[in-house]
């Protein structure tokens, strides 16, 4: 697909920490903002009457080879993504259908696909313009209001029963629970002027997670050689703790795998934004094991930075750098981050950290721009 802003063929955008994709080349978002105008214009409009005629070809010509039928749907994908990234409102709508039920991006996870989905619809349903002014003068305000309760009618029923993934982390979005985040959907619809039924948005998928399940999983993927993480924060109980550090055997366990590579600090818990006293780093598995036998009775905040497996957007020094940066001034990015409780429910990758680097961008103000951005954007939500 080809970026609105800089017209640059993306092969794979950056994937950022919250599900949402920017362009490698300028950095911009590719998604539209709940502030983006939309826009109706003969071009955009085509592409999307174009990609629903595809799509009912795809739903109706059963008869049709599967190859034949597949191109269908290949051509409705792609003429919808066009449009959506030229602002068309009903094409963002059908791009969230596409990756709710499937339709698109067949080797992502059930998570990721959910995520991309969330966000089409929010950029649709949340967004800040009643309607959109077209070249011959017609505003469209009855449409856009009308497809804005729509999507909001389909994130009510994605957060029916997320993907377990995402109902691990909990809190989604900068809401401090997904049953927060279901209100304020259901409130939009009534701000919109459309009904529902409050028993048809039940959360069904709202599930207590063991944190040091969730810590694992992403520790594991730190050797992914295609994808791996870059930071990852924790907070764990002394029981969840214990669990995360114990020898499993396997090669992949937190005292197998500890490394120069794999960085991980940990510090007693004061509350659920603050440490008590300072991180202590921990580099062989012998010094690990009898911390966590003596674990605090507070529990603990757990950081990795994570330079094994993949990395696409960093090398081995600049990894360096980052981690020199995140551990200055007594782990003071790392603190501000767990006292904006962007812990448990956000694991971040070299993509996020890429998007604040220009050629001449010192780490230093790369990684200022990145912690700020965060803990900005969990205030304003």
């Amino acid at each position: 697909m080809k970026c609105g802003y800089c017209n640059t063929e993306i092969i794979r955008p950056l994937e950022l920490y919250d599900g949402r994709w920017c362009c490698p080349n300028c950095k911009k978002d590719v998604f539209s903002g709940v502030d983006s105008e939309f826009v109706i214009d003969a071009l955009n409009k085509e592409l999307y009457v174009r990609s629903e005629e595809y799509f009912y070809k795809w739903l109706t010509r059963r008869d049709d080879d599967k190859q034949t039928r597949f191109k269908y749907l290949d051509r409705a994908v792609n003429l919808c993504s066009e449009a959506a990234f030229r602002s068309h409102p009903a094409a963002l709508m059908r791009m969230g259908y596409y990756y709710d039920n499937g339709y698109i991006d067949f080797t992502k996870s059930e998570e990721e696909r959910w995520t991309v989905a969330y966000f089409y619809y929010k950029a649709v349903c949340f967004n800040v313009h009643k309607s959109v002014e077209t070249a011959d003068g017609e505003a469209y305000a009855d449409e856009i209001r009308e497809i804005k309760v729509e999507c909001a009618r389909r994130l009510a029923n994605m957060l029916k029963k997320p993907p377990r993934a995402v109902g691990k982390k909990g809190s989604f979005d900068g809401y401090v629970d997904l049953d927060a985040l279901r209100k304020s959907v259901l409130d939009k619809i009534k701000q919109l002027g459309g009904e529902y039924d409050e028993g048809e948005y039940v959360l069904t998928g709202k599930h207590d997670y063991d944190n040091a399940d969730v810590a694992y999983v992403a520790w594991r993927s730190c050797f992914d050689e295609e994808r791996a993480p870059l930071l990852g924060i924790f907070r764990l109980t002394k029981q969840e703790a214990q669990k995360f550090f114990r020898p499993l055997g396997n090669g992949y366990s937190v005292p197998e795998r500890i490394s120069r590579d794999t960085r991980l600090k940990i510090a007693e818990t004061f509350d659920e934004k603050e440490v008590e006293g300072r991180f202590y780093e921990f580099r062989n598995s012998d010094a690990l094991v009898k911390y966590a036998e003596g674990c605090p009775d507070n529990g603990i905040y757990v950081c990795f930075i994570n330079g094994a497996g993949g990395h696409k957007y960093l090398k081995k020094r600049q990894i360096n750098a980052f981690a020199k940066c995140m551990s200055a001034q007594n782990n003071a990015h790392i603190k501000r981050l767990i006292s904006a409780k962007k812990y448990n429910a956000s694991v971040f990758y070299d993509d996020d950290v890429f998007r604040y680097m220009e050629k001449r961008t010192s780490m230093e103000k790369a990684v200022e721009k990145f912690i700020s951005d965060i803990c900005e954007e969990d205030k304003n939500n």
